[in-house]
């Protein structure tokens, strides 16, 4: 009967903990937590597809503003050359026709000046094109085109990549053995490869998970810990481990501002382990935070 009502107990504890770690692996959450391997490395290449993406948005909208302006200058070039060569005509055919007429002769010379105006108003605009078209130039030369796109977006989308040669051909036994070597000398990052490998493995499901939650917990990544050790409980409540677990549980949880599951996981691990270095040390934690 104690037993069970323990493992109920423990139940509800992990439950109470649920806001803080059933987000764990979620990769649409803006800040996703609790990630394998495999899930990292599928979150990365999405990040970077939505890099390129956003990267190709903006040259699309340039190019297209550019274009929308020369065209427009085009157009509006191409009207005022076609005003000066009638200007010309004009100023041709009155010359012509009003030889020694001053009024005319003087109409005529506030037309030539206007023109010239006109054509230096022409040269200032062929001018500004160009430089529009050396801005295309550019943004053409790291334009991402459809096809590079398409083979990006195939690369990042390839299979992932298996464990290292070297974890692969080991048996769990020496995996295992080597994970707690590697823990020991306090290379964290190293161990959690191998307890990866062993939970592919399906060895020591719940013992592996333990001490990956630990290699996040070293590392301060309290909210990675938090997922592994309820994968961990949830696989075996009764490991000799579970004071540690607890306790480890109960200080993550108050790092990550959940201070009333942190209560609970501290009174929990006083309660089920008294004896236990880890109850007194749970009996210091919680007695800071009345």
């Amino acid at each position: 009967m104690r037993l069970f009502v323990s493992l109920t107990f423990l139940s509800t504890l992990l439950l109470a903990a649920e806001p803080s770690v059933f987000g764990a692996g979620n990769l649409n959450n803006p800040q996703p937590y609790g990630l394998t391997a495999e899930e990292k490395l599928i979150l990365e290449n999405k990040q970077e597809i939505q890099a390129v993406v956003q990267k190709n948005n903006m040259q699309n909208a340039k190019v297209d503003t550019v274009a929308e302006r020369l065209d427009g200058l085009q157009a509006i070039i191409e009207g005022l050359g076609q005003s000066v060569n009638e200007h010309k005509m004009s100023l041709q055919k009155l010359t012509e026709s009003s030889a020694g007429d001053e009024n005319v002769s003087a109409f005529i010379s506030d037309l030539r000046q206007q023109t010239a105006v006109n054509g230096e108003n022409i040269t200032q605009l062929k001018t500004l094109l160009e430089e529009l078209s050396h801005v295309v130039d550019s943004i053409n030369s790291a334009y991402v085109s459809k096809e590079e796109f398409s083979a990006l977006v195939k690369q990042l989308k390839l299979t992932l990549p298996t464990k290292t040669e070297t974890s692969s051909n080991m048996d769990p036994k020496s995996l295992e053995k080597k994970a707690k070597s590697l823990f020991d000398q306090r290379k964290f990052a190293e161990a959690q490869t191998y307890y990866e490998a062993l939970i592919q493995k399906k060895y020591k499901i719940a013992e592996a998970n333990f001490w990956l939650g630990e290699t996040y917990y070293k590392r301060q990544d309290y909210k990675q810990a938090i997922s592994y050790y309820k994968e961990s409980a949830s696989h075996d409540d009764k490991a000799s481990y579970m004071p540690t677990l607890l306790l480890h549980t109960g200080y993550a949880m108050e790092k990550t501002g959940d201070v009333t599951s942190a209560k609970a996981f501290y009174k929990a691990t006083i309660s089920k382990y008294s004896s236990s270095g880890a109850a007194n040390e749970a009996q210091g934690l919680l007695s800071k935070l009345k």
